[in-house]
């Protein structure tokens, strides 16, 4: 058996016994950390236990043992805050019935007319500090009470509930990460918001809020009527674009006013049409070849016949 104790212990260890060994002592260390935990947290509410008022021998679950804990602190303020009124009652019965109090020393004072002002405001100063001191220092002792017991509930919760916590601090993080992304884009869409104030008034002219219409006065009944309406035009946002349009409003109107032009010329050009024939039909007596341009022309036939014998004029 000596001899082979040596040898065991030299044969090499196989990977799967050696992630075994591992796992097994990663287990361990876990099971102890946890059981230190939960000792602290055992301590802990006993130590919480002894404070509470409680019957011996009964037996409190940690729920319990909160619960009384919270409402034991609500007992003592409301304790404390009728002691400090009672305390401030019975100075005022010590006071007003005690032989030392102000108001007879100061009354038999006068009776004897020996009374001073400023002792007996001295005196009440230093009644008043003293009455100051010694509710503070009550209050002091109070709140020392409330803090202890205050951090004991919040240790024995951080111990019971460490995920819960974690989490929380999470969900915290997160709403704070996702407000500072929000005030972020918040700022950004107000610069850019500001750039563009700044840039349109001096590089591009105003986007127009209507439809631009171009009406043409409406001629004779016997003409065409050309309207000419723009459509909406997308917002402005560079020069060129603003040219651009500028431009074909300039050449709608220029042909608008073309347009009106020839209608008017060839107006003219009719009555032009209508008037000569007239006024270049000569008189009777002015010449002689009058005759030879009536050929195949039945009108010049029936002016003649119409001219009065007297003189040339048209009827």
């Amino acid at each position: 058996m000596r001899v082979a104790v040596p040898r065991l212990a030299n044969i090499p260890l196989t990977p799967e016994t050696q992630r075994d060994q591992e796992r097994r002592i990663r287990r361990e260390i876990a099971n102890s950390n946890e059981r230190r935990r939960m000792q602290s947290i055992n301590a802990g509410f006993q130590s919480l236990k002894t404070l509470i008022p409680h019957t011996d021998g009964e037996k409190l679950s940690k729920a319990a043992i909160l619960q009384q804990t919270a409402e034991y602190i609500f007992s003592l303020e409301q304790e404390k805050t009728r002691l400090l009124q009672q305390n401030t009652q019975l100075k005022r019965f010590i006071q007003e019935f005690s032989g030392s109090s102000p108001k007879r020393r100061r009354a038999e004072d006068k009776d004897e007319g020996i009374g001073s002002p400023d002792i007996w405001e001295d005196e009440k100063a230093e009644d008043l500090r003293r009455e100051m001191i010694e509710l503070r220092q009550q209050l002091d002792k109070e709140r020392s009470v409330r803090m202890m017991l205050e951090e004991q509930v919040r240790s024995l919760e951080a111990h019971m509930y460490p995920e819960k916590l974690k989490v929380i601090a999470q969900q915290v993080q997160l709403q704070q990460q996702q407000e500072q992304v929000r005030l972020l884009h918040q700022e950004k869409l107000e610069r850019e918001q500001q750039i563009r104030t700044q840039l349109l008034p001096s590089h591009a002219p105003p986007a127009p809020t209507h439809h631009p219409t171009v009406i043409v006065p409406a001629p004779p009944p016997s003409h065409h009527v050309t309207v000419v309406t723009m459509g909406p035009s997308s917002v402005i946002n560079t020069v060129s674009t603003s040219r651009q349009n500028l431009d074909t409003i300039v050449q709608a109107i220029q042909h608008i006013e073309g347009t009106q032009e020839k209608q008017l010329q060839e107006e003219e050009q009719r009555r032009a049409v209508i008037v000569t024939p007239a006024r270049a039909c000569p008189e009777p007596s002015a010449s002689d070849t009058a005759s030879d341009t009536e050929g195949d022309d039945s009108d010049s036939m029936d002016q003649s016949k119409e001219e009065p014998s007297g003189d040339g004029e048209l009827p």
